[in-house]
């Protein structure tokens, strides 16, 4: 049950963070109270992404952070469901 429970949250952020990078490509006029709203969920965590990603490659253009967060969000997810099955 707590495992089911974990699982859901964790595909929900998944989900909130495709999303963010889906609405990135709408025009901020249209859809602006749902992108800010996407955006105040995951801003708080995309934002280290983004200062790692910006000492590693400064000035790169595209935006890799939303990726390195769904990687280390699923090893995050692995890792408490590991703690949750010992």
């Amino acid at each position: 049950m707590v495992i089911s429970l974990i699982i859901v949250l964790f595909r929900v952020l998944e989900w909130i963070i495709i999303i963010d990078c889906v609405l990135s490509f709408v025009p901020s006029d249209s859809l602006y109270s749902v992108r800010q709203a996407i955006g105040n969920i995951t801003e708080p965590i995309l934002a280290p992404f983004r200062a790692i990603q910006e000492r590693i490659a400064p000035g790169f253009m595209i935006d890799f952070s939303p990726v390195i967060a769904l990687i280390v969000i699923q090893i995050i997810e692995r890792l408490i469901i590991a703690l949750f099955l010992r």
